[in-house]
């Protein structure tokens, strides 16, 4: 299997563009998933400069409803109409709020997208996408240490509600020599993530790219998920992208030098079989 990253914060080569955002594409035996899309038309530059042909795209999957995952789905539907696999709560009209201020974080509604031809496939637990291609569904928030952002909430009935963000999903290359995990923002924790996935498929993580949302952790929640990290000892690859941030990704440089991958647009990666 193999993954190339379209849009991210940071790029390579200087013709790519980058933006706060992430994007995925996976291939595997000739078929295609596009995990998440970035916040706009970024990802069509660079696709168009990576030479990613976006009609044969097989599946989309959108890891959770915030702007910077959803953006470019408008303009990605103008060149396939590839089923949409996602959490029903994908569509919270979601905010993140300090203080009396309020900004908006959401995506379209459902009905914005299916008039442009989108076709949603609704699951709550770990669907297959292609072969040996799941999503995580659902993820229980099961360590002490791990939260959700508090300033995130969502607007319901006009009161605005803590948001946990049960739509946060990653997904899950289930290759031979172990897991593989690409994650959206993981704000379910990427350690809850792997237990999750370690216990559905009854195999070990060895790898994973993607936000890590450690960039906004607290001090904490960055200590113990180091302190675990270290434990997995059959990690190889570590590839913080988007929400992990500069710092946190030098952090974990430092922490991991022999496992670091700095996953920018336009990295490709081979995973393997």
């Amino acid at each position: 299997m193999k993954l190339l990253t379209l849009v991210e914060n940071t790029s390579t080569g200087g013709i790519l563009k980058s933006e706060h955002g992430l994007s995925v594409l996976v291939e595997s035996d000739g078929q295609y998933v596009l995990f998440d899309t970035g916040q706009s038309d970024c990802i069509i530059h660079n696709a168009k400069t990576l030479n990613v042909n976006l009609e044969m795209i097989n599946k989309i999957v959108l890891s959770h409803g915030h702007y910077d995952h959803v953006g470019g789905l408008k303009y990605i539907l103008q060149h396939t109409k590839a089923p949409i696999i996602a959490h029903p709560e994908i569509f919270r009209k979601r905010y993140s709020k300090k203080g009396d201020k309020l900004r908006y974080i959401g995506i379209e509604d459902k009905e914005f997208f299916e008039n442009l031809s989108a076709h949603f496939q609704f699951s709550t637990t770990p669907t297959e996408v292609i072969k040996n291609v799941y999503t995580t569904g659902f993820v229980d928030l099961k360590t002490d240490f791990e939260e959700v952002d508090k300033d995130f909430v969502f607007e319901s009935n006009g009161k605005y509600i803590k948001d946990n963000v049960p739509d946060d999903l990653s997904l899950v290359l289930n290759l031979k020599e172990g897991l593989f995990i690409v994650f959206g923002c993981a704000h379910r924790g990427i350690i809850n993530i792997m237990n999750h996935s370690e216990k559905i498929f009854n195999k070990k993580v060895i790898g994973f790219i993607g936000g890590t949302h450690l960039g906004p952790a607290n001090s904490l929640q960055k200590e113990k998920t180091i302190k675990q990290l270290h434990k997995i000892l059959q990690l190889k690859i570590i590839g913080p992208s988007h929400c992990t941030g500069i710092a946190m990704t030098c952090v974990l440089a430092k922490e991991f030098p022999d496992k670091i991958l700095y996953n920018n647009a336009g990295t490709m990666l081979d995973v393997g079989d």
